[in-house]
């Protein structure tokens, strides 16, 4: 747990000093102690016993205390589960919104590893950043219901930050799409006139014309100028017919 989570657990440890803890004041000193002294399991046994032994039900400070030394095991959801009765309470609602806000800062926490991880579950950074939205919430909760918890404010601020890196991270990580080629834009069709028909030129044989062929040929080529000479001649002696005007 970062120092300011750590620095938040003290306060929340001295608090639990008071008297108000029905159960074996020696008993909950030694959780105490051991909590200090880094012994977290040892801790949470001897919390999670005077759960128990309560006549009037388990005291606030004792779910507390087991919620702590739980998330210094990072058995989150054990600490989620043991201040879940304070919600409601409106001495320990502040407390409570704080240990929940720890949990789910954990819970993103435990996404970002999963999610670098070289086969991670696609859902794994919506999960992360789910997991620090809830834990902002619940400090933001913190804050509003005790405004001078100096600890429960900064720990508010760190999550904003964190949440920041690790969008940021989840973008980078994101796999990179190949882009779309751009579709083409609408070419308007403009009306045209009909093209003309495309002539199709056969093709022609490239044989040779004998002597015989090429005689022929000419013959009818000479025959062909004669008929049109002819042919000027007439029209233009008609044109010159007496009584024939040309207006």
């Amino acid at each position: 747990m970062k120092r300011g989570a750590i620095l938040a657990v003290a306060a929340l440890l001295s608090a639990a000093q008071g008297g108000d803890v029905a159960v074996d004041s020696a008993r909950f000193t030694d959780g105490l102690a051991a909590y200090r002294s880094g012994e977290h399991e040892r801790a949470l046994e001897v919390f999670s016993a005077l759960l128990g032994r309560s006549e009037r039900g388990p005291a606030a400070e004792v779910r507390l205390n087991a919620a702590l030394s739980a998330l210094q095991l990072l058995r989150s959801r054990d600490a989620e589960e043991f201040v879940a009765p304070l919600v409601d309470d409106e001495r320990w609602a502040a407390d409570a919104a704080f240990v929940l806000a720890l949990a789910a800062r954990q819970h993103g926490e435990r996404a970002v590893v999963a999610a670098k991880l070289p086969d991670a579950e696609p859902m794994a950074w919506v999960m992360a950043s789910r997991a620090l939205q809830r834990s902002e919430l619940q400090f933001r909760e913190a804050v509003r219901l005790r405004p001078e918890w100096g600890a429960a404010v900064r720990d508010l601020e760190r999550t904003l930050l964190r949440r920041r890196e690790v969008e940021a991270e989840r973008e980078a990580a994101a796999p990179k799409e190949a882009k779309q080629e751009e579709a083409p834009e609408p070419q308007l069709e403009v009306s045209k006139p009909d093209a003309p028909p495309e002539v199709v030129v056969p093709e022609i044989a490239q044989a040779e014309l004998s002597a015989e062929e090429l005689a022929q040929l000419q013959r009818r080529v000479l025959a062909q100028q004669r008929d049109k000479v002819r042919g000027r001649q007439r029209r233009s002696a008609q044109d010159r017919t007496p009584g024939r005007r040309d207006w």
